[in-house]
Formats: structure tokens, C-alpha cells, sequence
């Protein structure tokens, strides 16, 4: 309700809490979360565990192995794998849509993707990145070679 909503930079948000993680909007004069809208608004976790339980899930590890390595039950790892796949699903949706591709557009785009896994091997190289939650994390990142 708010008329600034989804305006970028338009100065109205401070910090409220940083423990808490809750913003302040300076126009409506409400507080809101700063994970609202986001993969982390129902995970209850500390973000860097769940960060480090999907990281290890993304590199085809065993559940047995990921609950011995971070002490986490084998259900959660899969209850926040759910809850990622979700949002990863709604934000596809929202993103990707009304594309008026025909079929050879579709096979030339796979034959593309195909072709890429082998050079993708490749040239990856271990690197740091900044995660959604502005945690480092070290992630393999194609080469500009």
C-alpha cells in the first residue's frame, strides 16, 4: 500500500533492527522484514547453514554425507531443498514468461546447452562470490578465457 513500494533508491528505507534483520519505510511508516519475498522468509536456520547444506546438495552429495559433515537431520536438508526448489520455481515463472519461441529456437538453445557441459568442465575455477545473504562463499565461476 505503501506509494514508494518497489521504487529503487528512492530513500525511504533505513535499518530498523539488524539483529532482527527488519526495515524501516520512512513514507508509510511501517517496519518489514528484509528476507520478505525471499527464499529465507520461512527458514527458521541460520542462513550460512542452509547456504552450506544446498551448496553441498549442488555438488551431488549424499544425504547421510551432508547430515555427518554439518550435523543437520537429513530432513531439513531436504525440507530447505523444497523450499529452494519453490522459490527458484516461482521466480522462473515470473521471469520466463510469454516467450514465443518456435520449436527450432527451443533445440537450437538445447543443442547450445549440450554442447556447453564439456566446456563448462573445463574452464571453471574455484573463486570467492557474495551470496544473497552477503556471506562469502567459495563457488567455481567460468573463466573469461
Amino acid at each position: 500500500a505503501c506509494r514508494d513500494y518497489g521504487k529503487v533508491d528512492a530513500g525511504n528505507i533505513r535499518v530498523y533492527s539488524h539483529s532482527e534483520r527488519r526495515l524501516y519505510c520512512r513514507t508509510c511508516q511501517h517496519t518489514f522484514s528484509a528476507d520478505q519475498g525471499t527464499f529465507f522468509e520461512t527458514v527458521r536456520s541460520q542462513r550460512a547453514a542452509v547456504l552450506e547444506v544446498l551448496g553441498l546438495l549442488g555438488e551431488r552429495n549424499s544425504l547421510r554425507a551432508i547430515e555427518r559433515l554439518t550435523h543437520h537431520p537429513h530432513k531439513a536438508s531436504l525440507h530447505w531443498l523444497d523450499l529452494a526448489g519453490q522459490h527458484v520455481a516461482a521466480v522462473s515463472a515470473h521471469l520466463i514468461r510469454d516467450l514465443q519461441l518456435t520449436q527450432a529456437q527451443i533445440d537450437e538453445l538445447w543443442t547450445f546447452v549440450k554442447k556447453s557441459r564439456n566446456i563448462w568442465n573445463r574452464t571453471t575455477r574455484l573463486t570467492w562470490a557474495t551470496c544473497g545473504s552477503g556471506a562469502p562463499w567459495l563457488c567455481r565461476v567460468a573463466c573469461g578465457w
